[in-house]
C-alpha cells in the first residue's frame, strides 16, 4: 500500500503542524480535493470534529468520508455562521486569513497548503499561520 501526495501533505499539516487531537474542531476547505479528502479522514482518525467545505456536487462524497458536517460553499459562507474552529485548513488556496480569523479560536491555527504573500504576512503577525512547502521544508511557521 502507498500514500500519495495528498495523504502525506494532509498528514504533515494535521499531525505535525496543527497537532490535531481528540476534541479539536477542524474545518477543511477544499475537502473534495486530493489533500482535502485525506484531511477529512485523518481528522476523524485523530478524534477531531470535522467540517468539510466543498461544492454541491461533492457533498455526499465528503459525508461518506466521515465529515461530521458538510458546508456547500456555493450556498453558505462558513465565516458567517459564528462557529469557531481550532484549525482551519485551506487545501486549495482560496481563503484569506483576514476573512477566516473570526472563525478561529484564540489559540487556533490557520493552515494553507498554498497561499499568497499578503495572507502569510498578516497571519504570521497574529501567530496563527503555518505553511509547508510540498517537499516538506517548513516555511513561514510561527
Amino acid at each position: 500500500a502507498s500514500l500519495g501526495f495528498g495523504g502525506i501533505t494532509a498528514l504533515e499539516f494535521l499531525r505535525d503542524v496543527a497537532k490535531i487531537q481528540d476534541g479539536h474542531k477542524l474545518l477543511v476547505y477544499g475537502a473534495s480535493g486530493d489533500v482535502g479528502t485525506y484531511a477529512i479522514q485523518l481528522g476523524k482518525y485523530y478524534g477531531a470534529d470535522v467540517t468539510g467545505v466543498c461544492s454541491t456536487n461533492n457533498l455526499e462524497l465528503i459525508k461518506s468520508l466521515g465529515a461530521d458536517r458538510v458546508i456547500d460553499y456555493t450556498r453558505e459562507d462558513f465565516t458567517a455562521d459564528g462557529e469557531k474552529y481550532d484549525v482551519i485548513f485551506d487545501t486549495v488556496g482560496k481563503l484569506s486569513f483576514s476573512n477566516s480569523k473570526r472563525s478561529l479560536h484564540n489559540s487556533g491555527k490557520f493552515l494553507m497548503a498554498v497561499g499568497g504573500i499578503p495572507d502569510r504576512f498578516f497571519a504570521m503577525l497574529n501567530n496563527k499561520f503555518n505553511v509547508i512547502r510540498a517537499h516538506g521544508k517548513k516555511n513561514f511557521t510561527s
